[in-house]
């Protein structure tokens, strides 16, 4: 709730993957005060802490944002819904909780774009700052961070030949596919907790909450940040119709997302100057850059039916989500401690590519999980997700009013090298499940195309099912070109005392879920922050602080 006090050192807008991170590690030293703003509730309910239950997040109203993008010029003008964290945690409390780092070339290759300190050998100390996965502590992972990382059990029959499959076909056992070689089948790890979902809010603000320097406000719609000769002084904000203003003696990070962070800076007078003034938003600062270059990964679900009582669908009528509820909430076990997403694989959708381009997750039932309400049937699907879009897309203003959703534009298959790559992961899949190991399983297909079926069927295909992976990132990518927003500590161009730390600032969406990426960048850049010389710390001395 808010109080007298409307002052911090701090202003931090946002309580998701960056922000609660962010909340943790500055306020660590008693001095400096910090206030945490968050326009949803909090994150206390079933729905969020059962793994199992991430459907109900993603259809609620009250802990999703429900962001929805403009008709799809190549998607035959469908809207693409796009799910984003509205509550303590953001979108770590509603994601599919899988647990991929990236490619090396993928941080190696920001760097490549001018944008120093962030190669692999610059990240990988907070990757392992950040996680204690279960096999505890050596050279690449983290054995003692807030974030808990899991292997999933993939005992089912389903899993199990969802991975000799891929290796029938030729790909590589790939292991730990965030140790070493990504490429290749895998068993999922995954952000739970003694099975629980371990969100950023359970991981770094829990333990921070009841710091006397800490403050959190929840239900707080800020309507813009503050400015004074382009220096950033504080936001604005509203709670129960009420507006206060609340100054911040050093910093106004915003970790408001991908879509939320260019909105406030746009709505705050930064942004393409022509825009603005279309909203009658007088400019303080000309930045073309702000909600463009806007990246996703499009996925297209290939779905399979198998023989009654195969797979875990049944386990999940009625009766039985009785049963997995009953038994999660005395013991945490159980279907009610899984995500599903147990299994995935990465692969080249040709030998053309530089790396492995594409992503398989994998469910052992029939589900939609992007019409807004989930249906289960018997079966298994595979999700095929292409992870470097060349298409871009953008973020805008619908009007000056901050309670106005903004216009989404995200442009999935406009560039035709997408088609291309996405058209050769689709074959490529289709002949995985040709693999014996689905022989005892496969029944036939839903919806879904075959070996037969030509380039430009699978084509036209693909724009009728395509959908969104919900991974939007750089609308407020970090570098030194005319369209960068921020530099390689995120602060804005232009701006004093205004920081971005979120998944807009990514200068290329990584070959990746994106969750673990930015919990890394906000550890990264709270390191920044309060060791203001680690930048220039030789590497062994960068090793101990991260630790």
């Amino acid at each position: 709730m808010l109080n007298n006090v409307h002052e911090y050192d701090y202003v931090i807008v946002g309580a998701g993957s960056a922000g609660c991170v962010l909340a943790n590690r500055l306020s660590t030293d008693p001095a400096v005060t910090v206030c945490l703003i968050e326009a949803g509730p909090s994150d206390k309910s079933i729905f969020i802490q059962m793994p199992a239950a991430l459907t109900f997040p993603i259809e609620s109203d009250v802990f999703n944002w429900k962001f929805e993008s403009e008709p799809e010029p190549e998607l035959h003008g469908r809207t693409i819904g796009q799910a984003r964290g509205r509550c303590l945690g953001g979108s770590s409390s509603i994601n599919g909780m899988v647990y991929v780092r990236g490619s090396r070339h993928d941080y190696d290759s920001w760097r490549q774009l001018g944008v120093e300190g962030w190669d692999f050998d610059d990240c990988l100390p907070y990757f392992r700052k950040m996680e204690s996965f279960e096999s505890g502590r050596d050279p690449a992972r983290g054995g003692d961070g807030p974030i808990t990382v899991t292997r999933s059990k993939a005992d089912h029959p389903l899993y199990q030949s969802f991975l000799k499959a891929g290796q029938e076909f030729g790909l590589a056992d790939a292991g730990d596919y965030n140790s070493g070689s990504q490429e290749g089948v895998h068993v999922t790890q995954a952000t739970i907790r003694d099975g629980v979902r371990c969100s950023t809010s359970l991981a770094y603000l829990k333990p921070a909450i009841r710091r006397p320097n800490l403050t959190v406000l929840t239900e707080c719609l800020v309507e813009r940040v503050n400015l004074e000769n382009k220096v950033a002084t504080g936001v604005t904000l509203t709670h129960k119709g009420e507006q206060k203003v609340l100054h911040a003696a050093r910093e106004v990070v915003l970790c408001a997302g991908t879509i939320g962070s260019p909105q406030l800076l746009m709505l705050s007078g930064i942004g393409e100057r022509t825009a603005l003034a279309g909203h009658g938003i007088e400019c303080a600062v000309h930045l073309p850059g702000v909600g463009a270059d806007l990246q996703d990964h499009v996925v297209a679900p290939l779905r399979f039916t198998s023989p009654a009582g195969v797979s875990i669908s049944r386990q999940l009528g009625t009766l039985g989500r009785l049963k997995l509820g009953i038994q999660w909430s005395l013991f945490k076990t159980g279907l009610g401690a899984t995500p599903f997403f147990e299994v995935g694989s990465f692969f080249k959708s040709s030998d053309d590519v530089d790396y492995f381009n594409m992503q398989h997750e994998f469910l052992p039932f029939l589900a939609d999980f992007q019409s807004g309400k989930v249906h289960i049937a018997d079966g298994f699907q595979y999700f095929v997700s292409q992870m470097r879009p060349h298409s871009r897309g953008s973020i805008a203003l619908r009007s000056a009013n901050p309670q106005h959703k903004p216009i989404i534009r995200f442009n999935y298959l406009t560039d035709a090298r997408d088609v291309t790559q996405m058209v050769n992961g689709i074959r490529k899949t289709l002949q995985m499940v040709e693999q014996p190991a689905w022989a005892a399983y496969r029944s036939g297909a839903v919806e879904t195309p075959t070996l037969k079926t030509s380039d430009a069927e699978l084509a036209v295909w693909l724009r009728q099912v395509a959908n969104t992976e919900h991974h939007p990132t750089s609308t407020c990518r970090m570098g030194n070109d005319d369209f960068a927003v921020t530099d390689s500590k995120g602060l804005v161009h232009g701006v004093q005392r205004l920081r971005i730390v979120d998944g807009s600032i990514l200068p290329k969406v990584p070959t990746a879920n994106i969750n673990a990426p930015i919990i890394m960048v906000a550890e990264k850049i709270a390191a920044d922050m309060t060791h203001s010389d680690l930048a220039s710390m030789p590497a062994h001395a960068k090793e101990q602080v991260a630790q």
